[in-house]
C-alpha cells in the first residue's frame, strides 16, 4: 500500500509538473499574441490615419479638377473622366479607411480578450 501510495504521489507530481509547464507555455504564447495584437492595432491606426490623409488629398484634387473643367470648355470631357476616377479612388479610400477602423476595433477587442484569457490562465499557476 505504501509503495502504491508512493507511485500515485509520483504520478500526481508528474501530472502537476506537466500542467505547470503547459500553463507556462500557454501564458508565453498568449503574451506573445497580445504583443503582436498591440503592434497590429498600432499599425492599423497608422494606416487609417494615412488613408484619411489620402482621402482629403483626393477630395482636394477633385475640387481642382472641377475648376479646370470650368475654365477650359474644350477639356470638359477629359476633366469629367478624371473627376469620376478621382471619386472612385476617394470611395475606395473611404471604404479602406472604414475597414481599417473596423480592423483596429477588432484588434483592440482581441487584445482585451487575450489579456483577459491570460489573467484566467494565470489563476491556474501553482
Amino acid at each position: 500500500l505504501a509503495q502504491r501510495t508512493q507511485q500515485s504521489t509520483e504520478e500526481i507530481e508528474e501530472l502537476i509538473a506537466g500542467l505547470q509547464s503547459g500553463t507556462q507555455r500557454v501564458a508565453s504564447v498568449m503574451d506573445a499574441s497580445r504583443q503582436l495584437t498591440d503592434s497590429s492595432v498600432e499599425l492599423t491606426r497608422r494606416a487609417g490615419s494615412s488613408l484619411e490623409t489620402i482621402t482629403h488629398t483626393v477630395s482636394s484634387i477633385q475640387a481642382m479638377n472641377q475648376q479646370i473643367a470650368t475654365a477650359a470648355e474644350q477639356q470638359s470631357a477629359t476633366a469629367e473622366e478624371i473627376n469620376r476616377s478621382v471619386m472612385n479612388v476617394r470611395d475606395i479610400s473611404d471604404q479602406t479607411s472604414a475597414a481599417s477602423e473596423e480592423t483596429a476595433s477588432s484588434s483592440v477587442e482581441l487584445a482585451r480578450l487575450g489579456t483577459h484569457l491570460q489573467g484566467l490562465v494565470g489563476r491556474f499557476r501553482l
